[in-house]
């Protein structure tokens, strides 16, 4: 890294960030860096992309404090403070980026760096959304905080200056809007914004198929590899157009497979809060191995919803329990995939498939690329044994999680099939091979739904889990065989191999209560709980969840 080595495990400063105010056209930092015996050479500002593993540096202005310095003579106080131009900002940034983290980056006279994260946990004051114009489009920087670590973090979001100045004109007539939404009928669909091949992508497809009178519309973003699957469809609008920011103001129903501000024109605020349709949450997988609470609970920060589908009774109690939501949110449905997935094979299953999910501490490039993730996941794939199988002619297949989709080009794994999201969706994928390596992915249990072996690799267990642990035993109800060493995990795909890939009755027993229903209906049941996801109940819940919420907001307060 230029400008030093990053000091690891080494604290030589203590870095506090005792203010930040996001304005709508500078970001300003205020800093406190003490060291034993030791100065800061330099302080800097460091904004790195998630995407292209960009890192931007904004020099910040040092100052002894020597106020602070009197209190303990051997202690070191200096003041830096940095005003960051969002117009510069935007300029230096790469198309793709869409995820920035805030760094502060300390240097001392030996060249040695030290990086600490940008926390809301200190005096962060205001973090108001900011903008830049480039090139005829509107660029937003958009803060929020981490769900776990309460970091400080941008979304960047881009929009042409016609739509920029028609969403404005919407969110300025928003308040009129609940006297025409639920005469209007209009739902809006989707996944991720780049995606169209999950739970929303099915709902979608069926109701066209079966109610193409219904107003019902897909938001997918222009550049999607998965835009041509709706081809034929109909009502898809294209993510910042002008369609696409009438169709989200006017919905009665925002049903989505994620947060729903996947699926909004803008995260800005007042956007948000304009479009005021029912949110129903469809799920992008069955509650599994991992305690989602955090991001999924009826009180998770940034989250909202109002209603909740699930794919069995212990799903429900979840929800119910854990989750903490009222029992008329949520309904047992099963997943809108399912319909594709169970329907008859064209033809025999064949190859291994690998698909291991992300961890959130592995958002950075650098990090990723040092990690015990990669490293664990490249040893199985360049294993000795797995060699051998491939060239018996076992095909082997590789696809991160969408989470991670960037970082495919860090593995190196000779005869292993790597593929990026969007080449092949992972329905098709999961159809078509006859065994699955995952860690802790839901996948798994659309996998064993075709009666096919699952094999978990779980070298990290702890971590994982966390404190909070997991809703299931995993010892005694995934539908596969777990192990932790990448030789076990090569040995065991080696006897998979040699049985025919066949799955063990107790597993196949497993696999089964993981839903509720095992037909190929679940589109229909979705379909008609969207369809009565609304009423009085959702506007009185919703003000009772803002009065608890504010109450405890005043409570913080009082107790600061």
């Amino acid at each position: 890294m230029s400008g030093g080595d990053i000091v690891q495990g080494v604290r030589r400063f203590q870095v506090v960030v005792d203010d930040l105010r996001l304005g709508e056209k500078t970001a300003r930092f205020q800093v406190t860096v003490s060291g034993v015996d030791r100065r800061a050479h330099d302080v800097r500002i460091v904004v790195a992309s998630r995407e292209s593993a960009a890192r931007h540096r904004f020099a910040c202005l040092v100052e002894d404090d020597a106020q602070g310095s009197r209190r303990d003579p051997a202690v070191a106080v200096q003041r830096a403070t940095a005003v960051v131009d969002l117009q510069d900002l935007a300029e230096r940034l790469d198309e793709d980026d869409e995820t920035l983290d805030l760094f502060v980056e300390v240097e001392d006279a030996d060249g040695l760096v030290q990086s600490k994260r940008v926390s809301t946990k200190g005096r962060v004051s205001v973090l108001r959304p900011g903008r830049a114009s480039l090139g005829g489009d509107v660029v937003q920087f958009l803060p929020y905080a981490t769900f776990r670590a309460a970091n400080v973090s941008v979304r960047v979001e881009r929009m042409s200056e016609d739509s920029f100045a028609y969403l404005r004109r919407w969110t300025r007539l928003a308040w009129l809007l609940p006297l025409v939404r639920p005469f209007l009928g209009v739902w809006l669909v989707g996944e991720l914004p780049y995606k169209a091949q999950d739970n929303g992508y099915h709902l979608f497809r069926w109701v066209r198929e079966h109610f193409p009178r219904r107003a019902v519309y897909y938001v997918i973003e222009e550049s999607s590899p998965d835009l041509p699957r709706l081809d034929g469809l109909g009502n898809v609008v294209l993510r910042g157009s002008r369609e696409h920011i009438r169709a989200a103001f006017l919905a009665s129903r925002i049903v989505g497979t994620h947060h729903a501000e996947y699926l909004l024109p803008s995260r800005h605020p007042r956007v948000v809060a304009g479009i005021r349709g029912v949110r129903v949450f469809i799920r992008h997988g069955i509650s599994g191995t991992k305690n989602m609470t955090a991001n999924y609970g009826r009180r998770a920060p940034g989250f909202f919803t109002d209603r909740f589908h699930v794919s069995s009774d212990r799903e429900r109690d979840v929800a119910l329990e854990a989750f903490g939501y009222r029992p008329g949110q949520v309904r047992v449905t099963g997943l809108p995939r399912f319909d594709s997935l169970l329907a008859p094979i064209e033809r025999e299953p064949e190859g291994l498939l690998v698909i291991p999910t992300w961890r959130e501490w592995l958002g950075q490039h650098d990090a990723f690329s040092s990690s015990e993730y990669r490293d664990r996941w490249e040893s199985f794939l360049t294993h000795p044994v797995l060699a051998a199988q491939m060239r018996d002619g076992l095909q082997v297949t590789f696809i991160l999680h969408p989470n991670m989709r960037h970082y495919a080009d860090l593995f190196d794994a000779p005869g292993v099939q790597v593929l990026r999201q969007g080449e092949v969706d992972v329905q098709t994928l999961m159809r078509e091979h006859a065994c699955l390596v995952t860690d802790y992915s839901s996948v798994a249990f659309d996998f064993a739904l075709l009666r096919r072996p699952v094999l978990y690799y779980q070298f990290d267990q702890e971590r994982f889990f966390g404190p909070h642990g997991s809703f299931l035993d995993v010892e005694r109800d995934l539908p596969g065989t777990i192990v932790t060493e990448v030789d076990r995990l090569a040995d065991e795909v080696a006897r998979a191999a040699t049985s025919g890939f066949t799955m063990s009755p107790d597993h196949w027993e497993r696999a089964q209560r993981m839903v509720r229903y095992h037909d190929r209906r679940n589109c229909e049941r979705v379909a008609d709980s969207v369809r009565h996801a609304g009423g009085p109940a959702v506007h009185w819940w919703r003000l009772v969840d803002r009065l608890a919420e504010a109450l405890r907001g005043l409570r913080r307060r009082v107790s600061s």
